[in-house]
Parts: structure tokens; C-alpha cells; sequence
């Protein structure tokens, strides 16, 4: 009978052992930081290249000077972080039906006695965008926020008379209108509840979207994405000189609510402003640069 072959495997060597070793530890040290970052996920941090101001009240964020680029038009205040009181964090803003708070979370300030929008209050959830349906192509004629036009008049309820004047103005590499119907509340937290003129401001189009108040937007938004289980506690106010009407700026705060800011933290002013443009604040009348033309 005859004898079964037998073939023995060679032992590997020292440098095909020392190979092995070293891949085991990268899949281990792989494994081991995946598991990590699903525990602990890591926080939203916001853009860092704008500048940091220290502002303890309205009156220093109107003394604040822009330095006239696009970066400039957004500043971090105290080292951005909001500063809700412990009672503002707890308000949730349950819906009344109403104009000013038509939602749960949302609630709207009524116009001064001079017709300019005022403060705005929020919490946003995933929950809330869900519910969002798509947004009109335009806004509505009436909603009409101070400054929109020229020459108008405050009736005690509306903005009445005058002309509207939105000359397009060099931007980026093409042109666009200078002023926009600015949200304070962006319409992705809430949708058309957003859409009337207490939510809105007459905004330069650096003001409202580039970057302007998509800055802190897209913070919300992208923290409520990696974390749908929270909530952000919100608030924008516009500020005003005297009795001009239109902002200056608005001062945009927003905070995670479950885990007292560690996943959110963002404390923004944002300046009504653009290059090339000078605004007369008081009356809604621009004068444009030739930079700008």
C-alpha cells in the first residue's frame, strides 16, 4: 500500500509575522475608533475663519464696524457662544394658532410702533423640517417689511404707498437684486408659517444668503441631521439706529437644548451690508460704487 504524501507548510518568517501583526492592529485600532465615533458622535463645529467679537449688549453690536469684505459681513460674538439664560433654554413655544405663533416652536415678535420687525424665537427639530412642503416661487406683495420701499408710510398695522426700487448689483461673477425679503426664521425650520412680515427684514442678498444668515442655517441644519433626536433653541433679532428703517445687522444665537450646547453652540452678528454698496439706513436709498455697477 502506498504511503500518503503529506505536504508541510512552511513556518512564515519573522518579516511575514511582523506583517501579520501590524494588519491585526489596524483592523483592531479601526474597529475600536468606528465603535467610538458611533457612541460618541462627534460635535457640529461652526466655520472658524470669521473674526471674534467681544459684544455684552445691543449697543456694542451697532458700534461694530465692517471691514468691508464678504468674510467681514459675519462675526463670532464672545467666542460664539449663545448666552440663553437657563428659563430661555426650558421655552418650547407651543403654537396659539396665531400669526406671531402659528407653530409649535415658532414665535414671532409684532411690529414696533414704527412697522420694523422685531425679535424672533425658535426651537427647531428634525420633526419640524420634516413637515416643511415645498417653498413658493416667490413672496407674497403684502408681506412688506420696513425699508422695502421708498417714501412709504407706516398705517399702524402695514407698510402703505411709496415705490420699490431693487437695482441688480455686481456680485460674485455675474449680478443680482441688492435686496432681499430676509428671513429671520429661515423657511426650512418651519415653512410658510415663516412667510409673513414679521419674519422678514429688508436684507442685502450678502445679508441673507451669501453667506449671511445660510452660515448659521446650515449649522442648524447639519447638526439636526448627524443628531435627530435634539433640538436647537434659537433667537434672531435685528437691530436698529434711532428710528432708521432698516437693520443694521441681526444678531443670530442658537444652542442644543439636550445637551446644553455641546453638539451646537453659535452666537453670530451678521451685518446688513454689501461691496460696493452705501445704504442710506433711514430711508431705503442706495448709492452703488463703481465696483458694484
Amino acid at each position: 500500500m502506498a504511503r500518503k504524501r503529506t505536504t508541510r507548510r512552511p513556518n512564515p518568517s519573522p518579516k511575514q509575522q511582523l506583517i501579520g501583526s501590524v494588519i491585526l492592529l489596524l483592523l483592531i485600532g479601526f474597529y475600536l475608533w468606528q465603535n467610538n465615533q458611533t457612541q460618541h458622535p462627534t460635535p457640529t463645529t461652526q466655520q472658524s475663519k470669521y473674526a471674534t467679537v467681544a459684544a455684552p449688549d445691543d449697543q456694542a453690536l451697532l458700534n461694530l464696524r465692517w471691514d468691508g469684505t464678504l468674510d467681514g459681513d459675519l462675526v463670532h460674538v464672545n467666542q460664539n457662544k449663545a448666552t440663553f439664560t437657563p428659563a430661555e433654554m426650558q421655552e418650547t413655544f407651543p403654537s396659539h394658532g396665531s400669526k406671531l405663533r402659528p407653530v409649535d416652536g415658532l414665535s414671532l415678535s409684532p411690529l414696533d410702533t414704527l412697522g420694523r420687525t422685531q425679535q424672533a424665537n425658535f426651537v427647531a427639530s428634525r420633526a419640524a423640517i420634516n413637515k416643511v412642503t415645498p417653498r413658493p416661487d416667490t413672496i407674497d406683495y403684502q408681506v412688506r417689511p420696513s425699508g422695502w420701499f421708498i417714501n412709504d408710510r407706516f398705517d399702524g398695522t402695514k407698510w402703505v404707498g411709496g415705490y420699490h426700487r431693487n437695482p441688480n448689483v455686481k456680485l460674485g461673477k455675474g449680478k443680482q437684486p441688492l435686496w432681499n425679503k430676509s428671513h429671520l426664521v429661515g423657511y426650512q425650520f418651519f415653512g410658510m408659517p415663516t412667510m409673513v412680515t414679521e419674519n422678514m427684514i429688508a436684507g442685502t442678498r450678502v445679508q441673507n444668503a451669501y453667506p449671511g444668515q445660510l452660515v448659521p442655517e446650515d449649522d442648524i441644519r447639519q447638526a439636526l441631521k448627524q443628531h435627530p433626536n435634539m433640538t436647537i433653541r434659537g433667537q434672531v433679532t435685528p437691530l436698529y439706529v434711532g428710528t432708521e428703517r432698516i437693520a443694521r445687522g441681526v444678531h443670530y444665537m442658537a444652542k442644543s437644548v439636550q445637551d446644553n450646547g455641546k453638539t451646537l453652540n453659535l452666537n453670530y452678528w451678521i451685518f446688513n451690508v454689501q461691496p460696493g454698496i452705501t445704504i442710506d439706513y433711514q430711508t431705503g436709498k442706495v448709492t452703488i460704487q463703481n465696483q458694484a455697477k
